[in-house]
């Protein structure tokens, strides 16, 4: 099941972090096929956890990456990443005490990542490119 369909619209022109953004797309879609799946048992837990620990190591280096270059829009893009990992946080800990998870939310998580990456992403993108370009 597909929820999270990469396209260019979403290419930063940033080799890693196109990168990444792809495999957070297929981790949704893997979260969405273990939550399709009649017995969803582990495989749930599992795509949720790999989701997390990925996001945060992706939202760590990007966080990184702002800092280095002294994006102004540093701040508000660490609040946006960090209430993404609450969220996710609050699903782990609803599956932990055997609560299901609403099959819709990797709709959630498709259409934040989308949101993010067009709209919060690419501020810092224009923000290097105007900045920071071969002079």
């Amino acid at each position: 099941m597909t929820v999270a369909l990469w396209n260019s619209r979403f290419e930063t022109g940033i080799h890693v972090v196109d990168a990444q953004h792809k495999s957070l797309f297929e981790a949704v879609n893997r979260l969405a096929v273990s939550l399709g799946s009649e017995t969803m048992g582990d495989s749930v837990k599992e795509s949720l956890d790999f989701l997390a620990k990925y996001a945060l190591e992706h939202f760590q280096m990007e966080e990184h990456f702002m800092g280095e270059m002294a994006y102004p829009g540093l701040t508000a893009h660490i609040v946006e990443h960090a209430r993404l990992m609450k969220r996710v946080q609050v699903l782990q800990a609803r599956l932990a005490q055997g609560k299901p998870m609403a099959k819709d939310v990797t709709a959630f998580f498709a259409g934040w990542l989308k949101h993010h990456i067009c709209e919060t992403d690419m501020a810092y993108v224009r923000f290097m490119k105007v900045n920071y370009q071969e002079r």
